[in-house]
């Protein structure tokens, strides 16, 4: 799989990096309101960045997607993590390197599993992500 290589601000860069180098990228495709901003690739920044478009309200509460051309109706409380589908990031067992679309689900996977009591859930990347170059950095230190 190949990034691209897109470059951000200081500000935007301590943003992302908190989850720790490297940090892949989306951009935003919430219709109605388009924004140009890329988001991580993870709930809690999905989360904060549908905050931001003013996606606030009861978790319980009925609401629909809009990324892209999807209009599927659900929870406000799963849009997050509904949205990541759409991104493509899945998640993998680091012993039998099984791929599911959800976290809790490899979770579970591993608290089940006979041989994978040890693993760890290794996050993978979707397809359409790009990785934050600081712009301090040289064309040496580019992946």
């Amino acid at each position: 799989m190949s990034f691209d290589l897109i470059h951000v601000d200081q500000h935007t860069l301590l943003q992302v990096q908190q989850s720790g180098p490297p940090t892949v990228v989306y951009r935003c495709e919430l219709q109605g309101v388009p924004c140009g901003l890329f988001v991580e690739g993870t709930t809690s920044a999905v989360s904060a960045h549908l905050r931001g478009h003013g996606n606030i309200g009861p978790d319980n509460a009925s609401t629909s997607c809009t990324w892209g051309s999807c209009s599927e109706t659900l929870k406000r409380g799963s849009l997050s993590r509904h949205i990541l589908t759409h991104l493509g990031v899945k998640v993998r067992c680091s012993v039998c390197r099984v791929v599911m679309c959800r976290r809790d689900l490899i979770r579970a996977h591993i608290k089940t599993s006979t041989s994978c009591g040890f693993a760890s859930a290794e996050t993978v990347d979707g397809p359409e992500g790009h990785i934050v170059v600081p712009t301090t950095w040289s064309t040496a230190h580019q992946v």
